[in-house]
């Protein structure tokens, strides 16, 4: 699988390498070469098969939102943990955004349009650029610099760029701060809870989905929503999903429980499927539906 990945990747960073998208942020005029006892060590400018070695098992989460290429640079001082400036250049800021929500579990908006941060990393994105900044441990010296450094690279990103709209089919109440993702690729449809081992609602890089938490760590239970091409894509999706995944479903019968005790739904809505899992109760199940539909 790993092999496939690697000729996929190295396949799509050629054709896009002449792309629009192929014009990455030029941080080394943006970040200086030394600063508060640190100085660049090493400056990182990857694409293609260089790239694939550099994030080596990070393959598959950047290949499925388009990554074009990286840049950034390292940073060394004596007596100091070394810094790492790492900036991803996805084909858009929706995948730029959907890396983010893959890493973080918390919404912050102290850098870019959505960060997380800690004493050891910084994590932002911004336009079409994800960005990690992170130090090898923690010492006051190196916290202070990766602010810094965050604080450089969100300047050095002109533009702003918009999140995906299905974001906003999500009803607010009970969602879970920063517990959701957005993603085109089926593999991250298991993220948060097992729900398939195949493309079980034909996901592809043309339909747009989320999938987000709801309620308490002891009562969590999760909406999926998809949007696909037409009303009638989503319909066959959505017939397939209750087939597959819970085949005692019928139309009269969209929610049910599930041999588990689970509670399980799923429905449509113009070109849209959305489906409940892992319901702890079936007023939990509605309620979420309601206010799903009410969005």
């Amino acid at each position: 699988m790993c092999c496939i990945w690697r000729y996929v990747f190295v396949v799509c960073s050629i054709c896009l390498s002449g792309m629009v998208y192929s014009q990455k942020v030029e941080v080394m005029k943006h970040l200086p070469e030394q600063f508060d006892g640190y100085k660049v060590s090493e400056w990182l400018d990857y694409e293609g098969e260089a790239l694939y070695d550099y994030i080596n098992g990070g393959a598959e989460l950047y290949l499925s939102y388009g990554l074009t290429g990286m840049t950034g640079c390292k940073y060394s001082g004596e007596g100091l943990p070394q810094i790492t400036v790492e900036i991803y250049e996805m084909t858009s800021s929706a995948n730029a955004f959907g890396v983010y929500t893959q890493s973080r579990d918390r919404e912050e908006i102290e850098y870019g349009q959505g960060s997380q941060s800690f004493d050891d990393f910084v994590l932002f994105w911004k336009d079409r650029y994800y960005v990690i900044i992170t130090s090898q441990k923690i010492m006051p010296e190196s916290v202070k610099a990766i602010h810094h450094l965050a604080s450089l690279v969100d300047r050095a990103i002109p533009k702003t760029g918009d999140k995906p709209a299905i974001v906003n089919v999500l009803p607010q109440k009970n969602l879970v701060p920063g517990g959701y993702l957005y993603f085109h690729h089926y593999i991250w449809i298991n993220a948060y809870l097992f729900i398939a081992d195949y493309n079980i609602i034909n996901i592809s890089s043309e339909t747009d989905a989320v999938l987000a938490k709801y309620g308490d760590a002891d009562a969590r239970c999760y909406l999926l929503a998809v949007e696909y091409s037409d009303a009638d894509t989503a319909k066959a999706a959505c017939k397939q999903l209750k087939d597959k995944f819970a085949p005692e479903s019928t139309d009269a019968r969209s929610k049910l429980q599930l041999e588990d005790g689970t509670f399980f739904m799923t429905w449509t809505q113009e070109k849209l499927l959305y489906a409940i899992f892992n319901g702890n109760s079936s007023g939990q199940v509605e309620e979420l539906y309601r206010l799903t539909v009410k969005n």
